[in-house]
């Protein structure tokens, strides 16, 4: 069996994620490819027979850019898809949005993993509600994921179509959320990221990482966020804080009480068994965000 692992990743959690399960295959059947979703031609797929795909959640949904890159795939026959993704606490519709685009390329989702991920939002405090994860465990649970899906994928292939799973499912708020997080919703919601030209260095970080191109440092004017998915990794990743703007100040202002939602779920986990804190929620100060902390940092630099 040859299986190719495809994932986008950003701060290397989800990368980190593909990596374990390549290794739980390997075990299996001796060989996986794993590679970036920026380096993988949708048209290329044909020689492999199963397919992982992994991402992290935004918005409570695959990233938008995901989202074309799988409506872009040509028909896969009923090639063998398994997707998995990292999140702060709800992975939203994005096993629901992906497998039903999957299935409309007329493939065959035979499993679904995710784990907790640590997170670096330049607008919440760090750490914050999953930092410390994915854990030990978890990162065994997710080597034991790709252990089990070549024999699972082989198993359907020969006619038990009761091991095909469902979608993971999610409470009907956060897909009416995720409804309401178009590209167009959010950049009519959220202000547009600023350079502060004193600070910026002309370093490229910005651009280079920037998933769907949209940033030219080079250009007159700059060109910032076209396109834009709004993942806002360009704050992050600027060694000094030179992009930033109102949306720092906006997001930070509803950190309290999107946490409050996030903390609730993480709880009603961990009553589970299927989480567990690795800091006290209580502890978290919302006047110190990471973007103020970084500031601070830079300040205090000799």
């Amino acid at each position: 069996m040859k299986t190719l692992i495809i994932h986008f990743s950003q701060t290397g959690n989800t990368l980190r994620m593909a990596d374990r399960i390549r290794d739980g295959i390997v075990e299996r059947t001796g060989r996986c490819d794993v590679m970036a979703m920026r380096d993988v031609e949708a048209g290329s797929l044909e020689d492999y027979d199963l397919i992982g795909f992994g991402t992290p959640v935004f918005y409570f949904q695959e990233p938008f850019h995901v989202r074309d890159f799988l409506k872009a795939l040509p028909d896969q026959k009923g090639k063998h898809w398994f997707l998995f993704g990292t999140h702060g606490s709800m992975w939203g519709t994005m096993f629901l949005s992906m497998a039903d685009i999957l299935k409309g390329k007329e493939a065959e989702v035979v499993g679904y993993h995710h784990n907790y991920a640590d997170a670096f939002l330049q607008f919440y405090p760090y750490p914050f509600v999953t930092t410390g994860h994915p854990d030990e465990k978890e990162i065994e649970e997710t080597r034991a994921f790709g252990r089990e899906i070549p024999e699972v994928s082989r198993r359907i292939a020969e006619g038990d179509r009761s091991l095909i799973p469902q979608p993971v499912s999610c409470p009907d708020l956060w897909k009416w959320v995720a409804q309401g997080f178009s590209p167009e919703v959010l950049s009519q919601l959220l202000p547009p990221l600023e350079i502060d030209l004193d600070r910026c260095t002309e370093c490229g970080l910005c651009q280079e990482n920037c998933p769907v191109q949209g940033i030219d440092i080079e250009s007159n004017p700059r060109r910032l966020q076209d396109p834009c998915v709004y993942c806002t990794y360009c704050i992050t990743v600027c060694p000094t804080c030179a992009i930033g703007g109102d949306i720092i100040d906006l997001m930070a202002a509803l950190a309290p009480e999107f946490a409050k939602h996030y903390i609730r779920n993480l709880e009603n986990a961990a009553a589970e068994g299927k989480f567990e804190w690795k800091i006290d929620p209580a502890s978290i100060d919302f006047s110190d965000n990471l973007f103020r902390q970084r500031e601070r940092k830079l300040k205090n630099r000799p």
